[in-house]
């Protein structure tokens, strides 16, 4: 079965295979939540926390928690879970459903933010009586800041701190907060945000200063707190923002925007089917409509509620989604005329020159086929019919996919 039958194939029984998750913005773990219950607090109201978190999550920290929706949801949030269990420690770990998850945030009208997000690369200093040291991923601090990060959705990794690394960034560059040093030495990492932190104090009483760059957007702060506090307002904050920059706008039936996408490099079914997995992934229920395939290149139509500022930002998302510029159509050559040699004619001087007079034969002939053409000619403004206005063009936006 070649590649156009076996996407046929793939449409018309409706099975779309998964995409390949790429590694740095998508969070495996999104739907599980796992917390510790207090020893003044019920299992419900334990549960109840978790949700909050959950939707949290998915709707942003200032999600209605009092639409009618989720307040209903909130009084039996099992009905949102697939699994309850009891982790080391006594914690509770809590599976969710997504499509239950999403039925409620669809019904709330809330804009969402699905499991694909924004990598943020960290670059982060300890402050010590011997001065500043570069933060160890696996020191006590930066597994409580993975741990927070975990808990509020957030996509956080560490650099290599290798002689490359090192080469461009200091514990200086970090604690000045050297857009040029810190964004410089960040291309290497498929990261979309770049945070620099200053951590200090003690675990009852930590401060945090930190500097986020993500896009064109450019946040600072100072937190401090007990050491478990800090860090998890550290990543609410940063979810705030990647919250404001991706979220989804909600869209009632109708109200999404149609986009035209040219994807080059599909090669083969599984390219296809992982394209179509991560398309799926932009907010909407509706499916991705095939146009056309040439070659290695496929024409979607695709909805989506957002803007073209968003929707490239949403796709940027996944590392194999490259935009391109507007492939630019060559000129089609000029046609090439033969030369005609004309041969001696024996008509009259006055057809020949077309400045001499013509004979009354020619006249009189050339009168009547006048009358002739006016009586046939039909009455243009009788039946001329209204033409129907073009439609719109979609906005057409051009990738190539290196799966």
């Amino acid at each position: 079965m070649g590649f156009k039958q076996g996407i046929r194939a793939l449409l018309s029984g409706m099975a779309l295979v998964a995409a390949l998750h790429a590694p740095a913005a998508v969070l495996d773990n999104l739907y599980q939540v796992q917390l510790t219950q207090q020893e003044d607090q019920s299992r419900d109201q334990a549960l109840r926390e978790a949700t909050v978190v959950m939707l949290q999550r998915l709707a942003g920290q200032n999600v209605d928690l009092k639409h009618q929706a989720i307040a209903n949801a909130l009084k039996s949030p099992q009905e949102l879970m697939s699994r309850i269990a009891t982790a080391e420690g006594g914690q509770l770990r809590i599976q969710f459903e997504p499509d239950a998850l999403g039925r409620v945030l669809k019904q709330s009208g809330q804009p969402l933010l699905g499991p694909n997000r924004p990598g943020i690369l960290l670059w982060a200093v300890e402050a010590g009586e011997l001065g500043d040291r570069l933060l160890s991923p696996v020191a006590p601090r930066a597994l409580l800041l993975k741990q927070a990060a975990q808990h509020r959705g957030v996509a956080l990794s560490f650099p290599l701190a290798d002689l490359q690394d090192l080469s461009l960034v200091s514990e200086q560059v970090i604690r000045q907060a050297s857009s040029e040093e810190l964004l410089e030495a960040s291309k290497r990492y498929p990261a979309d945000g770049t945070l620099a932190l200053v951590a200090g104090g003690s675990d009852e009483n930590t401060e945090l200063q930190w500097t986020l760059w993500l896009n064109d957007q450019h946040q600072s702060g100072a937190i401090s707190g007990p050491a478990t506090q800090a860090a998890d307002e550290l990543m609410q904050a940063l979810a705030a923002q990647v919250f404001a920059q991706y979220a989804i706008p909600a869209a009632a039936t109708g109200e999404h925007a149609e986009w035209r996408l040219h994807v080059q490099g599909v090669d083969g079914v599984g390219a296809y089917s992982a394209l179509l997995g991560m398309l799926r992934r932009l907010g909407t229920q509706q499916q991705p409509r095939l146009l056309s395939i040439e070659g290695d290149e496929v024409v979607l139509q695709v909805s989506f509620p957002g803007s073209e500022e968003q929707l490239e930002r949403m796709l940027g998302l996944d590392m194999r989604l490259q935009r391109i510029e507007e492939p630019v159509s060559e000129p089609e050559p000029a046609p090439e005329f033969e030369s005609v040699q004309t041969e001696p004619t024996d008509l009259p001087l006055a057809e020949l020159d077309p400045n001499a007079p013509e004979s009354p034969v020619a006249e009189a002939e050339s009168a009547e086929m006048a009358d002739e053409e006016d009586s046939a000619a039909p009455d243009v403004a009788a039946t001329q019919q209204p033409v129907e206005p073009a439609a719109p063009a979609l906005p057409t936006l051009y990738f190539r996919w290196r799966g």
